[in-house]
């Protein structure tokens, strides 16, 4: 039946129209004559109307009263024709909370999948002609229809096992239907395996600080709560901090229960607990907390880690009194943790007083110590990752140190007077040592990226753009005077702009807010240089590219990673200034 049409008249006058061809009833029985036309325009279209709006996409008042809604921004055209422009709002979250309950539903179908393959394959070990099998199957054939010829598979299994495995499989697992308020979800970690959690933990502990022996670290991530190889807590730390670092890679917190119960276990396995295991698991207790934002908690973590160096006087296994560089040894296990422990809590006290703008906890006698590793232990200085990652950040923090004591000299005295000739005391020293350590991370930087080892090539990247960022802060200081050191900031500039090119967006999850920081200083360098025009640029060179760059790295990280607010907004005054100039 051919769709009813209305013609201009009738629809001009709104009156019911019976589409009759060539004039309809009502145009027929009008007073005047009335020239019925059926136009395009009139008839019923039946091409489509376009594609549907997402679910939850309309706005709140029209969801509310049930109209149609289009959707437009700032103000969609139901509302705007009711005058209720000011009360036409959208709710962000619906799509992110469907996209979260998609996210559950498909895993929980995965782990299904799974389940079922597994079931599979238990079936391909037992005998096919065991008649009681039958019976069972046949029971439950009125749940899950069988086939009734018999065909076998590539194992020879007999079909009817199938609808027998598939109904145990579903009557065990269950998912929560798509559109569940995944917000109030509390999903069993029966239901995703925590030893997924585990592997999530073990791409980032080493970003993280975690110093354990490959024995204990393997020990850990298998689940081991037996206390023979690993402390127990730290098989809950890898599955609280993984379950923490799954759900920020996925944007979809569905298990604090699981965050819970990990958390109340940990708690009790540090009751009794050796120093240097307590002292890992408080300062990665800390990193948990500041990662949710729980300030006050995460300071009080790493204060009791503190708190345990001093109690027990813990300090790096260096003997200067019988330092014999002939009969240097190889580190021991036991050794390396305490150092890495203790390396990772210098850092981490540092970086949260840079990022935080807070005084140290930590006093400078840890830190001599750390520098004299080195004498005694030189594989293990050029390879752990926790003393590489400490070692820049206090070299970049003396390196600003120095620039302040400059900035004071800078405008009282001249180049050689006398106490200008103590600071370049310092200085030389310095900036030799700071680039002797650049190249040291370079070098196992390019050995790691060549054989693939993407979270530590990632966190030795980060180590180098530390020690960067201070070279270049000392060679900028003396720019005015010394051309060399100019050209030689430019220099580091684009070393350190050519790393951060290198971070893939998958990559900025395993970086730290210091970075930031880094990032800011190089930014102010860079106008500086820009504004005072110094030095020539090298040819082919664009410092608003470079200013690019680093503005787009560091949004990214600001994305992915907390408390870099500071770093992205100063890098982005810097770019406008520079780009307006």
């Amino acid at each position: 039946m051919a769709p009813a049409q209305t013609c201009s008249a009738c629809r001009g006058r709104k009156v019911r129209c019976d589409g009759v061809v060539p004039m309809c009833g009502p145009c027929s029985k009008a007073r005047k004559p009335i020239e019925c036309v059926y136009t395009a325009t009139t008839a019923v279209s039946t091409a489509p109307k376009g594609e549907y709006l997402k679910k939850g996409a309309a706005c709140a008042p029209c969801r509310r009263k049930k109209k149609k809604c289009d959707a437009t921004r700032p103000c969609c055209s139901t509302c705007k024709v009711a005058g209720k422009e000011k009360d036409c709002t959208y709710d962000e979250s619906v799509e992110q909370t469907i996209a979260e309950a998609l996210l559950l539903r498909t895993h929980l179908l995965e782990q299904r999948l799974a389940a079922y393959e597994s079931q599979v394959g238990a079936l391909g070990n037992h005998p096919h002609s065991d008649e009681g099998r039958l019976e069972q199957a046949v029971a439950s054939s009125s749940r899950l229809a069988i086939p009734s010829h018999p065909v076998l598979g590539s194992h020879d299994l007999p079909l009817f096992d199938f609808p027998q495995a598939l109904n145990t499989l579903f009557d065990r697992l269950s998912a929560p239907p798509p559109t569940a308020d995944v917000h109030h979800l509390s999903v069993p970690h029966e239901s995703i395996r925590l030893s997924e959690f585990r592997s999530t933990w073990a791409i980032h502990a080493p970003q993280y600080g975690c110093v354990l022996s490959d024995e204990k670290m393997h020990a850990s991530l298998a689940g081991d709560l037996t206390g023979l190889i690993v402390h127990p807590a730290f098989t809950y730390i890898a599955q609280l901090l993984g379950c923490l670092m799954w759900q920020i890679q996925r944007q979809a917190f569905v298990f604090p229960q699981v965050e819970y119960e990990q958390l109340q276990l940990l708690l009790l396995a540090l009751e009794d607990i050796d120093p240097i295991s307590e002292i890992q698991a408080r300062y990665l207790l800390a990193i948990y907390y500041l990662l949710k934002k729980q300030m006050q908690d995460g300071e009080a973590q790493l204060t009791m880690a503190i708190d345990i160096v001093h109690r027990h006087n813990l300090t790096f296994p260096v003997m200067p009194d019988t330092f014999d560089p002939i009969q240097m040894q190889e580190v021991s296990p036991q050794q390396a943790e305490l150092i890495g422990a203790l390396a990772h809590l210098i850092y981490l006290d540092r970086d949260s007083s840079i990022v935080f703008r807070v005084p140290p906890r930590l006093d400078t006698t840890l830190d001599d110590a750390l520098t004299n590793v080195a004498l005694y232990y030189p594989v293990l200085a050029k390879t752990n990752l926790a003393y590489l990652r400490a070692r820049s950040l206090l070299l970049f923090l003396r390196a600003r140190e120095l620039a302040a004591e400059w900035k004071q000299m800078d405008s009282l005295m001249d180049l050689f007077c006398p106490p200008r000739g103590a600071w370049f005391e310092q200085y030389w020293p310095l900036l030799e040592e700071i680039s002797t350590h650049a190249t040291t991370i370079e070098g196992e930087m390019l050995k790691t990226t060549f054989y693939g080892d993407r979270e530590r090539s990632v966190a030795l990247k980060f180590c180098l753009v530390i020690a960067l960022t201070g070279k270049a802060q000392l060679h900028w200081l003396p720019h005015k005077d010394h051309e060399e050191s100019a050209q030689r900031t430019l220099d580091v500039v684009l070393e350190i702009v050519n790393i951060s090119r290198t971070f893939k967006d998958n990559d900025f999850l395993l970086l730290d807010p210091l970075l930031g920081v880094c990032w800011a200083t190089v930014a102010r360098i860079v106008a500086e240089a820009v504004k005072g025009r110094f030095t020539p640029l090298p040819t082919g060179v664009s410092w608003n590219a470079a200013l690019q760059t680093i503005d787009t790295s560091v949004k990214k990280l600001g994305f992915e990673i907390p408390f870099t607010e500071d770093s992205v907004r100063e890098i982005s005054d810097v770019v406008r200034v520079v780009d307006a100039s």
